[in-house]
Order: structure tokens, then C-alpha cells, then sequence
């Protein structure tokens, strides 16, 4: 499908939206608690104390929560407006400030070199091929000389769904150019988080 002339990767916002408002997120990838390499980057100091983050396709919020918990200022991102309902009231509760927008990970709704780093804990391994050059261009755009993206999806060894397109170094170097981007290794996320069984794999790049 299309929308604002960009390919939509993966399905409707429309059945994101049920499957949030149905619940199905509790029991599939919601999480009550951020993913573990995301609190490793941040207990190493490797996003700048303060500063601003960006949160793409941040879902139920777990992620974004905690890094305003963290004490940076943060923008978060999600093509599903039931997912930024949701995410919205966490917030209200654990009595945080996150800039929430329904929005799509190809189109961000935030300034050009303004951020210090972007977390993608499951958007990149969603998009198709075609998609893909549009997003990393839209991260070379918002990210500041220096920043940061990290980056998990799916390794190409465990994925569930056709409609997943796995994340290999070979998908990342042919979406981020590396005149923009410094890439680091891709790795293999282990070990598993216990309530979630599936294989994932990380990589840092490195605006320029």
C-alpha cells in the first residue's frame, strides 16, 4: 500500500491498531521491561547525559519510558495511533515527559540534525528492501555529526514470519551509505531475555 506517496512495509497502521487495541501486544512483543542492550548502552554512557533521543517504532512505550526515566529528553515514534494511546498513558502513570507522535519511521516528524541517538528495537526488520535507503535516510537527516543509532531486528536464522525481512550486515550496508554512516559489527544478541525465545541481532552506526 501507499500513504503520503511512501510504501507502508509489513501491514495497515489500521491492523496495528487492532492488534493493540485487541491486546494481542501483551502476549506477542510487549515488553514490561526495556531490552537488556539498551540498558547496557546507556549504563556505558554512550548516549550523551541530557540528551536527546528518538524512539522508533516504540510500540507500547516500555523503551521510551525508561529512557526519560533516564533523564533524556525523548521523542518517540509509531505508525500505530492505539500504540501511542497506550504508550501515552504508561507515561502519564510512571509520571514522565515523552513527545509522542503517530507517525512513520520513514517520514519523522523531527528536526534535521537534532538528535543524539535513536533506538530501533523492532521497526528496521519490518521495512521491505525497497523501503529501506528511505529510512536510513531519514536517520542520517535527524542525527547530529557523532550520533547514534542502535539498531536490533531479527537474525536471518530465526525469523517467524514472511513478513519479516531479517537484518544481515549485507541489508545494512546497502541501506545506510557509509559516507554518512560508520557501521559496527553485527552481532548476535545472546542470551535470549527468558519471555522472549527468539534469536536477535544488534548494530551500532555512527553518524559522520
Amino acid at each position: 500500500m501507499a500513504r503520503n506517496g511512501l510504501h507502508m512495509s509489513y501491514q495497515d497502521p489500521s491492523t496495528w491498531d487492532e492488534r493493540y487495541r485487541s491486546g494481542e501486544h501483551e502476549g506477542r512483543w510487549h515488553r514490561k521491561y526495556p531490552s537488556r542492550e539498551l540498558c547496557t548502552v546507556v549504563a556505558a554512557g554512550l548516549v550523551p547525559a541530557g540528551g536527546r533521543v528518538l524512539d522508533i517504532g516504540c510500540g507500547a512505550g516500555t523503551e521510551a519510558i525508561y529512557l526519560a526515566q533516564c533523564g533524556f529528553r525523548v521523542t518517540a515514534i509509531d505508525f500505530s495511533a492505539s500504540a501511542i494511546d497506550i504508550a501515552g498513558e504508561r507515561a502519564r502513570e510512571a509520571d514522565v515527559r515523552v513527545e509522542w507522535h503517530t507517525a512513520s519511521a520513514l517520514d519523522l516528524p523531527v528536526a534535521d540534525r537534532s538528535i543524539d541517538f535513536c533506538f530501533d528495537r523492532g521497526c528496521f526488520h519490518h521495512v521491505t528492501q525497497p523501503d529501506r535507503p528511505r529510512y536510513a535516510s531519514e536517520i542520517a537527516r535527524v542525527l547530529r555529526t557523532g550520533g547514534r543509532l542502535f539498531l536490533r531486528g531479527y537474525d536471518p536464522g530465526d525469523v517467524p514470519t514472511t513478513n519479516i525481512v531479517p537484518v544481515t550486515q549485507d541489508a545494512i550496508d546497502r541501506a545506510f551509505d557509509p559516507i554518512r554512516f560508520a557501521r559496527g559489527r553485527v552481532e548476535v544478541l545472546v542470551p535470549p531475555e527468558p519471555e522472549d525465545p527468539n534469536t536477535f541481532v544488534g548494530v551500532f552506526l555512527t553518524r559522520l
